[in-house]
């Protein structure tokens, strides 16, 4: 029987057509630095042991299960990580398939079609948010329930993006290769070099973009308009209709990367979903009306019970938590 260390130098061995010693460092220091998530770093592996599989084994007279539990162990320990009390790559590796999961510089990359140009895709959970440097240079902060879609070959012939949810852009200047930001219903916005909001959640009724530095042209088939710093459109996705607007302090837009809140009339309904996202719950309403009540005021240091509380006592309405759920009810008299 091979000791631990024969058979994590023969599992490198077998996963070295398939990942590099710089990927696996990559991988690692990515994991270190929480911007991808345990289970991302299992599916990768799984999909690599999967597809070496294909070829002739080096595990002679050693179980699969042994295998990866010491493997799995050797790689927790590289990250200065506590290993986990049970595998999932074994569950992986032995059930239906999983994504094919790339991790180049600590980003994410979702492989999106085989046999073609393959498009990359970051995608964060509800309570999640991440950060992505692009090929060029452009720096992106993806907040909850949001993904970020662009080709590999972004920054060559092209700096397009697709983005639904929400993020914060610091683009790097290229007068020669505007950097574009496509949304659904048609919204998009073209940048040179500057600092943006833009917040395009596929279920939400409005689509806002908010310059912090810098130009920007914002437009759609209704509307094609220039944003100067401190000035936010809004355009209502089911009404065809613009707004242009200007504001004090643009980097209200973007209090959310601090896990800050800013409500200006802003209904229950609004306010629910962008919880939702954030704390990975889900809220529902005892009458229909209550979705209709406006807040507006600014909360710092926020927690999902401290806002559920300030609501409840600027408003009559009171809440109740099963679970992962909230609903909100008149408060009775």
């Amino acid at each position: 029987m091979n000791s631990s260390q024969e058979i994590i130098g023969l599992v490198e061995k077998f996963l070295s057509d398939s990942i590099s010693k710089e990927e696996m460092r990559r991988l690692l220091q990515a994991y270190q630095q929480k911007q991808i998530s345990e289970k991302q770093l299992d599916e990768y592996y799984a999909s690599k042991w999967r597809s070496a599989g294909q070829y002739s084994s080096p595990f002679a007279g050693e179980s699969r299960e042994r295998v990866w539990e010491q493997f799995q162990k050797h790689i927790y320990q590289r990250s200065q990580m506590a290993p986990k009390q049970k595998s999932r790559w074994l569950l992986y590796a032995g059930g239906a398939a999983v994504a094919v999961l790339f991790f180049i510089l600590g980003i994410s990359l979702q492989l999106i079609r085989e046999n073609a140009q393959q498009e990359l895709v970051v995608t964060v959970q509800n309570g999640q948010k991440a950060s992505v440097q692009l090929p060029d240079g452009s720096h992106v902060q993806l907040n909850s329930a949001s993904e970020l879609r662009y080709s590999p070959d972004f920054g060559k012939k092209n700096r397009t993006v697709q983005l639904a949810g929400e993020a914060y852009f610091d683009v790097k200047s290229n007068p020669d290769n505007p950097f574009i930001v496509l949304t659904h219903s048609g919204f998009q916005a073209k940048a040179l070099g500057t600092k943006f909001n833009i917040k395009s959640y596929i279920n939400d009724k409005q689509i806002t973009g908010t310059l912090i530095e810098g130009s920007i042209e914002v437009s759609s088939t209704q509307f094609s308009e220039i944003l100067s710093p401190n000035e936010r459109i809004s355009f209502d996705t089911k009404e065809m209709m613009f707004y242009k607007s200007r504001i004090n302090n643009a980097n209200e837009a973007i209090f959310w990367m601090t896990d800050q809140f800013v409500f200006d009339k802003e209904t229950l309904e609004n306010i629910a979903k962008m919880l939702e996202r954030m704390y990975n719950v889900t809220f529902s309403f005892t009458s229909s009306d209550i979705k209709e009540i406006q807040y507006s005021g600014k909360i710092k240091n926020n927690s999902m019970e401290n806002v559920l509380n300030l609501i409840t006592i600027v408003s009559p309405l009171q809440y109740t938590i099963t679970g992962s759920h909230i609903t909100f009810s008149k408060k009775q008299k």
